[in-house]
């Protein structure tokens, strides 16, 4: 039913609320209204329960709010299904280069008027220019100005 853990260790953000990996935002949002219900501190405060149940479910509410938050915003939960960002909101670098990405083609629109800013189109060709299509520079060997290859011309001398 819920996901399994992720790289941390700790049980994942799905575990935290009770659903799959692949629930929609109605299951999300129903899952985690229940257990806030069930864990609020007020609630818990209100029920007879020591300090120390008072403080676990004050824990436990933190844990269910902080995943809600990130399975909720549809970008940070593709960083977090991809593992480009720790549950405790803490990007590393790639997760915070990605996460500008996907916060810049979310807000373009419809390809615009040429030099009236950047088009959803632009921008994804940029992200695959950067990260999923090498530079043809890095395999081709340097040019002699001739024409010929540093490749070519060894080939020549044999």
């Amino acid at each position: 039913m819920a996901g399994g853990a992720k790289n941390g260790g700790g049980p994942s953000l799905y575990a935290v609320l009770g659903v799959a990996s692949d629930c929609s935002d109605a299951e999300l949002r129903s899952a985690y209204r229940k257990l806030a219900m069930r864990w609020h501190p007020d609630k818990c405060a209100g029920a007879g329960s020591s300090a120390g149940g008072a403080d676990a479910a004050k824990a436990r509410f933190q844990k269910i709010q902080g995943a809600y938050a990130v399975l909720s915003d549809p970008n940070k939960r593709i960083l977090y299904d991809v593992g480009a960002s720790d549950s405790d909101g803490d990007d590393d670098g790639a997760g915070e280069i990605l996460g500008d990405i996907l916060d810049a083609m979310s807000q373009a629109g419809p390809a615009q008027e040429p030099g009236k800013g950047e088009s959803l189109e632009d921008l994804q060709r940029q992200f695959e220019e950067l990260f999923l299509r090498p530079s043809p520079s890095s395999f081709c060997p340097p040019d002699d100005g001739a024409g010929k290859s540093a490749a070519k011309r060894r080939a020549a001398r044999k």
